[in-house]
């Protein structure tokens, strides 16, 4: 940096050679124009798929710690009303980035053809699940048959349900389905009115929370562990900004995934990073939340690959059990469905 006050002061030199005048006059210059602003950052609008929790807390991470300011990003976060919603919104350019259910996108891009590619897988595997009351007797998923099972309308448990049926060899006949709202499930749970729920494994510590204060018992049948091997939740962005801003996707994407490993690896100041936000979410509770998402997101294949990475064969095959499962129309080609271009390299 030139010392301005010598640079404007300084006696005049007769005899100059050219390089040197050329120095000179440049830090003139730079004086009498000051310092360059700093480039704004580019603002960016990302959609979750439902409300915010625990799971979510890498992004907010992000935030705080810098990650996103770091790769220029001003990120705005926002909570969804489903994935197909989300889903929606990115289509039409409402937001930037979502955060949705790799189902509910396969289902979106197949059916409707919806304009929109995932960009890194962040669930290696769902996190849908079956919550049951323990003390109805339920131990395995046979024991589903004869029960009242609750479950919203429409949703990415919904859409996966005839997958962890057909895994697990049960007849939709065998079982009464109760379709309520999801704010209805832990209500019916404890006063009996259903044994089980479709919901996620991640909002289990909030089951067990009002179940205690009842002297009951919650636990839960993980579609991903039990024989459901689909990819949970996706970050997508459009392919009209895949097309006209590959270097916005490619930073949000390297900023998210470090946000991501850095949750992980301190996941009780990454869960009091969210609730500055969020108190609503009760520490323990987040904190499972987050254990749960980093479950899903760090299997073998992401460990061996890096968080974000989407295997062909496992894609290819899931999108032929969706055909028969959840009315698929037809098989995509992959590249029409993810890129694996905006990933960083693994070190």
């Amino acid at each position: 940096m030139p010392n301005c006050a010598e640079a404007r002061t300084s006696r005049p030199v007769t005899k100059m050679g050219g390089a040197l005048a050329l120095v000179a006059a440049a830090a003139v210059l730079a004086c009498t124009l000051g310092p360059s602003p700093a480039r704004a950052a580019d603002q960016v609008r990302l959609a979750l798929p439902w409300l915010v929790s625990g799971k979510n807390a890498a992004f907010f991470v992000g935030q705080a710690k810098g990650f996103y300011a770091d790769e220029g990003l001003d990120v705005t976060i926002s909570r969804g009303s489903g994935s197909g919603d989300t889903i929606k919104r990115i289509a039409a350019g409402e937001s930037t980035f979502g955060l949705a259910d790799s189902a509910a996108i396969l289902a979106a891009q197949a059916n409707d053809g919806s304009p929109v590619k995932i960009v890194a897988m962040m669930s290696g595997k769902s996190s849908v699940a079956i919550l049951y009351v323990t003390e109805s007797g339920i131990k395995t998923p046979a024991d589903l048959k004869g029960r009242k099972i609750g479950r919203s309308a429409a949703g990415a448990s919904v859409n996966m349900f005839p997958a962890f049926l057909k895994a697990n060899n049960l007849d939709r006949t065998s079982f009464e389905e109760v379709v309520t709202a999801p704010a209805t499930f832990l209500p019916l749970l404890l006063s009996r009115q259903v044994d089980a729920v479709l919901d996620q494994s991640s909002y289990l510590v909030r089951y067990r929370k009002g179940a205690a204060k009842e002297g009951l018992h919650i636990d839960a049948f993980g579609f991903g562990d039990y024989g459901v091997q689909v990819y949970g939740n996706a970050l997508i962005a459009s392919d009209e900004l895949i097309k006209s801003n590959p270097d916005l996707i490619r930073r949000f994407v390297r900023a998210s995934i470090k946000a991501t490993e850095w949750s992980f690896a301190h996941m009780p100041e990454a869960v009091e990073i969210l609730r500055k936000s969020n108190p609503q979410i009760e520490t323990d509770v987040g904190e499972a939340e987050l254990l749960d998402e980093k479950d899903s997101a760090m299997t073998p294949e992401e460990a061996k690959h890096g968080l974000g990475y989407v295997d062909a064969d496992r894609m290819t095959q899931m999108q032929k059990d969706l055909v028969d499962l959840i009315g698929l129309k037809k098989v995509l080609p992959l590249d029409q469905i993810y890129t694996l271009d905006f990933l960083p390299k693994k070190s």
